[in-house]
């Protein structure tokens, strides 16, 4: 069986296995397929690193299996990439590409980078699909040395191979040399701002501690999401054409800047006499550019202490403690979006097999099935003629499932913007003036320097927050709100009067971890950023035109386009934005796209 043999691929289509059958690899999203979610997405991982790093390990550790070959010595095993066989953990199935070591005599970097390429762009199955990457585990070990320039090189390639944006979905994982090693060290040396690493890890990478022993390794690979928001930059740049790759050649170049010779003939320079006045003309020429270069590098070297000096006295002045750097919000806010996506599933399976039961006879339920359609079409600003997420606008209806986990992941970022992240601070709505903060910021932004209007900020929201990073009382009121109000009247328009909907324990503590953990990263972003700028999360208005700058689609399908308005936000975005005394006119950067329904999830 296909399903239980080891793919190998390279850029050379004719080494190629036969392929397995297809698996699904992501949610069907209308009423005629199988239901959402009863059956998970396939997270497919690529195991990078430098050959010898322990990838083939790896991959015959997680799929309990010795089909590949270690390399014990200078040479690598590994000579092609491998696709294993769909394995589970924690019942959630996995695939590990295993692949050809970078910086070995056998094949250079562009090489392994070129059968990369086309590993992933070429198309499997009977439906033609390339792969769908989920995310790259890069194996560093302990004791590599972070400073070679063949490292450097291969890093700002693989950055450049992906693009910016896909960055949060790579992990570097420390190996140490031992069971149980103390990677400490280690990982401070790849975080730090000469590692090749620091790059990456600035844009979203986490560099992690990894033991080769089973139970670490699954948890490593658990923390990947199956399907990410968007494609690497690769599937952009080259697409498989009938066994060729077109642009391969130019994209590798572009990405390591490897050239190949065409010509097989050698050139043979003629010597040249210089006499010995023009030689010692030419010295002397050198000697006077040197001197003068030295004259300037030492008067650069002046110019730097002084300005090291005044920065010192500056932060020493401000007395700033602002250690966050940009990846640790945007994995925080990762964090909460699986939060959010994992209480959504858990509560809609859990509420029809709770109250469809003699309240919906249709084997397999619609909103268009709901007891007060009429209600329901009103609590989501339904309007005929028009798309959301209750129905389409030729009127097809989403399975009950399905619209329940979309709708609970909404409900929950509409309320988090709404309550923690838009109000200066979240004890504020419930003052005398909430919005007066909010004004006087914008003006203390208009008049001051970034960095005197953004302590300012993190002053004043510390000094509201009198000491704690919590207010309890109003986390559960929160909690209590979104149960009593939108989950009740969602539930009372799909089933009928209900008097009270109760949860499990567990899907109440979700519920109350996902808004604490809100909490938590409004208190940073808010309270201890302060050189970074202004962060905030978005949650896109429904309705609003689709922008792919600040929106990315849910459920995307290359071979469509996104429907033309957001109907409805299920993952927070990002935005950074600096004082306006920076730029007048500046406009927020998007760190992270929110993700949204469009009218193509009815398709």
């Amino acid at each position: 069986m296909y399903a239980d043999q080891i793919e190998s691929a390279g850029a050379d289509a004719s080494i190629d296995e036969p392929e397995r059958p297809p698996t699904p690899d992501r949610y069907p999203s209308s009423p005629n397929r199988e239901r959402t979610y009863r059956t998970l997405p396939v997270t497919t991982i690529m195991l990078l690193g430098p050959s010898g790093s322990g990838k083939s390990s790896l991959f015959n550790m997680a799929i309990d299996e010795d089909l590949q070959q270690i390399s014990r010595g200078t040479r690598p095993c590994t000579t092609k990439f491998r696709t294993s066989h769909s394995f589970n953990i924690n019942e959630r199935p996995f695939r590990l590409v295993d692949s050809p070591g970078f910086h070995t005599n056998s094949q250079s970097d562009s090489e392994v980078m070129s059968k990369l390429v086309a590993h992933l762009t070429k198309p499997r199955g009977i439906n033609g699909k390339a792969t769908r990457l989920s995310g790259i585990l890069y194996l560093h070990p302990q004791g590599k040395a972070t400073k070679d320039a063949h490292l450097k090189q291969t890093i700002e390639a693989l950055q450049r191979l992906v693009g910016d944006p896909w960055l949060s979905f790579i992990t570097i994982a420390a190996i140490g040399n031992e069971p149980n090693t103390d990677l400490t060290d280690t990982i401070a040396q790849l975080q730090a701002s000469t590692s090749p690493f620091h790059s990456l890890h600035s844009r979203g990478a986490k560099i992690m501690p990894l033991s080769l022993e089973l139970p670490k390794v699954q948890e490593i690979l658990l923390e990947f999401d199956p399907i990410p928001p968007s494609q690497p930059r690769l599937f952009q740049k080259v697409k498989s054409n009938h066994g060729h790759f077109d642009g391969l050649d130019a994209f590798i170049e572009e990405i390591i800047g490897y050239h190949r010779k065409e010509s097989t003939g050698k050139t043979i320079r003629p010597r040249t006499r210089i006499s010995y006045e023009e030689s010692e003309a030419s010295r002397q020429q050198l000697q006077l550019t040197l001197d003068e270069t030295e004259i300037e590098l030492k008067s650069l070297r002046s110019q730097l202490e002084q300005t090291q000096l005044e920065y010192s006295s500056l932060r020493s002045e401000l007395q700033l403690n602002d250690n966050t750097e940009q990846s640790k919000l945007v994995q925080s806010l990762n964090d909460l979006n699986r939060a959010i996506d994992d209480f959504g599933r858990s509560v809609a399976a859990y509420l029809v097999d709770d109250y469809k039961t003699g309240r919906l006879d249709t084997e397999d339920p619609t909103t268009l099935d709901a007891l007060d359609f009429a209600g329901l079409q009103r609590q989501f600003g339904h309007q005929a003629g028009k798309s959301s997420l209750v129905a389409s606008f030729k009127g097809d209806g989403l399975p009950i499932e399905d619209f329940i986990d979309l709708a609970l992941r909404g409900f929950i970022c509409q309320k988090l913007c709404k309550n923690v992240f838009d109000p200066f601070h979240p004890t504020l709505p419930l003052g005398a003036e909430p919005d007066f903060m909010d004004s006087l910021y914008e003006e203390v932004r208009r008049q001051a320097s970034p960095i005197v209007a953004t302590k300012w900020r993190a002053s004043s929201f510390l000094a509201l927050s009198k000491g704690n990073r919590f207010n309890q009382p109003m986390i559960e009121n929160q909690v209590e709100s979104l149960l009593a109000g939108d989950i009740q009247q969602l539930v009372n328009n799909l089933f009928g009067h209900i008097d009270t909907v109760t949860l499990v324990e567990s899907q109440r503590a979700q519920l109350q971890n996902i808004v604490t953990s809100a909490w938590d990263l409004n208190h940073v972003m808010k309270g201890e950023v302060v050189t970074l700028g202004d962060f905030r999360p978005l949650c896109v208005e429904n309705g609003t035109p689709f922008d792919p700058k600040t929106m990315s689609e849910f459920e995307p399908d290359k071979r469509r386009k996104p429907g033309d308005v957001a109907i409805y936000t299920v993952r927070l975005g990002l935005a950074l934005s600096y004082s306006k005394g920076v730029e007048q006119d500046a406009r927020p950067a998007i760190i992270c796209p929110a993700t949204v329904v469009t009218s193509t999830i009815f398709d």
